[in-house]
């Protein structure tokens, strides 16, 4: 029986000895996830800033086509073209704040999930 425990020790020592460094690792390893998806979370803001640019510009040429309706056909067909565009990308803004939103609330409560873990005051 003598031999068990000892034996049981020694299997407990090994355990608490490597934990550390498994415990150091998989705090690095998501210490780059999250880094990574920073990087993500800052291309889409990005992509977000260029696409309310956009917006705004077609905003501008469907209002300016609207003015126009009323003199011709062909001015009546651009003015709902440029209607059909805006809308399309204000619905794509939409969607890209949407996820955006999304990834930042996730990636918020992942990195409040590694202080807890990895970060030691």
């Amino acid at each position: 029986m003598k031999p068990m425990i000892s034996s049981l020790g020694v299997l407990g020592a090994v355990f608490l000895v490597t934990a550390p460094a498994a415990s150091a690792l998989t705090c690095s390893q998501q210490a780059a996830q999250l880094q990574e998806r920073q990087v993500t979370a800052q291309e889409m803001a990005d992509a977000r800033l260029t696409l309310v640019d956009e917006v705004e510009a077609a905003g501008d040429a469907w209002e300016n086509a609207e003015a126009l309706r009323n003199f011709s056909a062909e001015q009546a067909a651009e003015a709902d073209a440029t209607k059909v565009a805006y809308d399309t990308l204000k619905a794509d803004l939409l969607e890209k704040e949407s996820s955006l939103q999304g990834l930042v609330v996730s990636l918020n409560d992942e990195v409040a999930a590694y202080n807890r873990k990895c970060v030691r005051n």
